[in-house]
């Protein structure tokens, strides 16, 4: 970087060149590179329009660095009866940039910044079948993901004001000892805003409002694992101690969290071990649109009340050792998801029950290390891995701001099934489900292949994996599923006969993405 020359510097700089005219040989060079005459007022021009392009900092006394990546891929999808590719952001780990900037109190104490953007055009948890290049078109293709300032001490720790992670944003991803989180992990990112397709409806319209992330999702997230996120607040994290470290934050509107971690010191040479758990209680009524306060509405269906109480509770966990000599590795994640909002305790449509509990996990073995096949050790490490996991009871029942049973409203975190977790008859939410149901289950199972090669002399990395899921949902209804509302329109009930079940086959879901991603 060139800071600023001074008048003094600027006339040594052109008196040392001028004077080198003189010499012998040197008049023919400015001849032939043609100064016009005054070869110190050109050369003085030259000068100063170098200053005038040189990106420089504001001061220095903070130093600042520029860091990002970008990952793409192309990915084909198979969903029982359609079959696509699309080129995406892979959203296992976006593209993006930032900027980090410190400066140093004394020996102990720092502060600072980070800000960081992310690229949105064509993000691979958003699309669908009908949409390629998706969503978030409408807030704009860059998206800001931190943008906090904080003041660190050696000893004391460090603490951060603004857009920042919650201590448990990341539990499944930053304890990964293999650092293949960038490639993928245990959540859903390529294909869970994908409509569910039943089984036997092969044209558009079995494509119908359910989509993967309605069954396999968190109650405050549509993703499974990496269920938590970076909100506005303030956030605490303690130094390092014997490879632990803790953090708290409270964040906009009444929500808290904390984790542990633990990472193995630098100086085991054979083993690489790293874990963590985390916690976090919701009580802000709208979860990630923040505003807070008592959210008043009209009575939602079933409800009898006109005040909703937010109570989401989650945590999640996770752990990965690899020996280092061998290359092997085994990487292992869990998450759970509670809700205990007021207009969901015991508002089953059909049954009066409360919305399951939702419980994930995830198992990954692998190996990693330099191969010398092919000569990919002259590259870098070379990973083969795969896996499987489940997603049990992810139905996340009016998992945001509560929605209408009849009108078909998408709440506020995402999801498609309202609170009392009824789905709508005649095909209108599942091609073949044709009475008024209650969904009360599901499960959803996926197995995965995947290979990562990496260039170590330009930070890049080529990958390719393969997944295949496979869903089952549990429905019932009483009787026929017919139901009557008060005259207000407000509360609903069903006019009798015995529960049932409802069957509604699903078609599985495979899809193979291939693709480089680069740091800077």
């Amino acid at each position: 970087m060139i800071g600023g020359l001074n008048w003094t510097g600027r006339l040594t700089i052109a008196a040392i060149f001028c004077a080198f005219g003189g010499v012998s040989g040197m008049e023919e060079r400015a001849e032939a590179a043609d100064l016009g005459g005054d070869c110190c007022a050109d050369l003085e021009e030259r000068v100063a329009e170098l200053e005038a392009t040189t990106a420089r900092k504001g001061n220095k006394k903070v130093t600042v660095q520029v860091y990002g990546k970008v990952n793409k891929f192309t990915m084909w999808w198979d969903d029982g009866a359609e079959q696509n590719v699309y080129t995406e952001d892979n959203s296992y780990s976006s593209t993006r940039f930032g900027f980090r900037g410190t400066g140093k109190i004394n020996d102990d104490w720092s502060g600072g910044y980070r800000m960081e953007m992310e690229n949105r055009v064509a993000a691979s948890n958003a699309t669908d079948q009908f949409d390629d290049d998706n969503a978030d078109d409408a807030d704009g293709s860059i998206r800001v993901r931190h943008s906090y300032m904080f003041l660190k001490s050696k000893k004391y720790g460090e603490t951060r004001l603004g857009l920042t992670s919650t201590p448990k944003d990341d539990i499944v991803k930053d304890t990964l000892v293999t650092e293949l989180q960038d490639t993928m992990f245990g959540d859903f990112d390529s294909m869970r805003s994908f409509i569910l397709r039943p089984s036997g409806f092969n044209n558009a319209e079995g494509l119908r409002r359910l989509r993967w992330q309605d069954i396999a999702r968190a109650y405050s997230s549509a993703d499974q694992f990496d269920v938590s996120t970076r909100r506005n607040g303030v956030a605490y994290w303690s130094p390092e101690w014997h490879g632990f470290t803790a953090s708290w934050g409270w964040f906009e509107d009444d929500i808290w969290s904390a984790a542990l971690r633990y990472k193995s010191p630098k100086e085991w040479e054979n083993w690489k071990i790293g874990a963590g758990f985390a916690y976090e209680d919701f009580r802000d009524e709208r979860i990630q649109a923040g505003a807070g306060g008592a959210a008043s509405r009209p009575n939602p269906p079933n409800s009898g009340r006109s005040f909703f109480k937010r109570d989401i509770k989650e945590w999640a966990g996770s752990a990965s050792v690899k020996h280092v000599p061998t290359g092997l590795f085994v990487y292992g994640e869990y998450s759970a998801s509670e809700q205990d909002d007021s207009d969901t305790i015991g508002r089953g449509f059909f049954n009066g029950s409360s919305p399951p509990q939702m419980n994930a996990w995830d198992l990954q073995i692998g190996i990693q290390r330099e191969f010398e096949m092919f000569r990919l050790g002259e590259l870098g490490e070379t990973a083969f891995f795969g896996g499987g996991g489940q997603v049990i009871d992810g139905i996340s029942c009016g998992g945001g701001f509560p929605g209408d049973s009849f009108n078909g409203n998408v709440s506020s975190a995402g999801s498609r099934i309202p609170p009392d977790c009824f789905i709508r008859g005649g095909g209108v939410d599942l091609a073949n489900v044709l009475v008024n149901s209650q969904i009360t289950g599901a499960e959803v199972n996926r197995w995965y292949l995947g290979l990562d090669q990496g260039i170590e002399s330009a930070q890049m990395h080529l990958y390719t994996v393969y997944q295949h899921y496979e869903a089952d949902i549990d429905l019932i209804t009483r009787g026929d599923g017919a139901f009557q509302c008060n005259a207000a329109g407000k509360k609903c009930e069903p006019v009798g006969g015995k529960l049932r079940r409802v069957f509604a086959p699903l078609d599985d879901f495979d899809l193979i993405y291939s693709g480089a991603r680069i740091y800077f």
